[in-house]
């Protein structure tokens, strides 16, 4: 539980740091029909803007196919972390 606290406070500072260097103009036409469905003002919409910004600055290099690849597998470490704190609550210690 420690170290995801750690990892959330690191990730939140990078996510910070790079979203001031994400242009507007980076912003595809599928990305579009996204930002209708979540909205452009809240927190969340934010948040999935600039994670996006930052994945695709840090793949730039790889193909699309293997760039989803990729995301699917962070999903899967956060649905792994989400899953083990939930077993360590269920401990008596």
């Amino acid at each position: 539980m420690k170290y995801l606290k750690i990892f959330t406070i690191l990730l939140t500072f990078i996510i910070a740091k790079w979203s001031f260097a994400c242009d507007n103009d980076l912003v595809d036409v599928s990305n579009n029909k996204i930002s209708t469905w979540l909205g452009d003002n809240s927190p969340f919409s934010k948040a999935y803007k600039d994670g996006k910004c930052v994945l695709d600055k840090a793949l730039v290099n790889i193909p699309l196919e293997q760039r989803r690849v990729i995301a699917n597998l962070i999903a899967k470490s956060y649905s792994i972390e989400i899953k083990n704190a939930k077993e360590i609550l269920n401990y008596n210690y």
